[in-house]
């Protein structure tokens, strides 16, 4: 095997007419995953937390929905709509 290509050894091993000759193959080599693009929090003055990015968001069911963009969550505890504002924070007079 010494000095082998890739291609004669393995040739070789598929054609030995006793099978006492095998291989392994190493896996090939996977891509590392793309860094997730930035997500950024912000606290609004009196008002709901803005997500700015890509969030992925469970609802009750357990399902998952992709937001893009913007996302407006609610931290006043009012929003009847939640997790998301339903702009209830102005009503209650929430400060914060």
């Amino acid at each position: 095997m010494e000095g082998g290509t890739t291609h004669a050894i393995r040739t070789t091993v598929l054609n030995c007419p006793s099978g006492a000759l095998s291989l392994a193959e190493m896996p090939a080599e996977q891509p590392k995953p793309a860094a997730p693009a930035q997500v950024e929090v912000c606290a609004l003055p009196n008002g709901p937390l803005q997500v700015t990015g890509e969030v992925h968001v469970k609802n009750e069911a357990g399902e998952s929905i992709v937001k893009t963009d913007k996302t407006f969550f609610c931290r006043c505890g009012a929003s009847t709509n939640k997790p998301y504002c339903d702009g209830s924070h102005r009503k209650i007079e929430f400060r914060s």
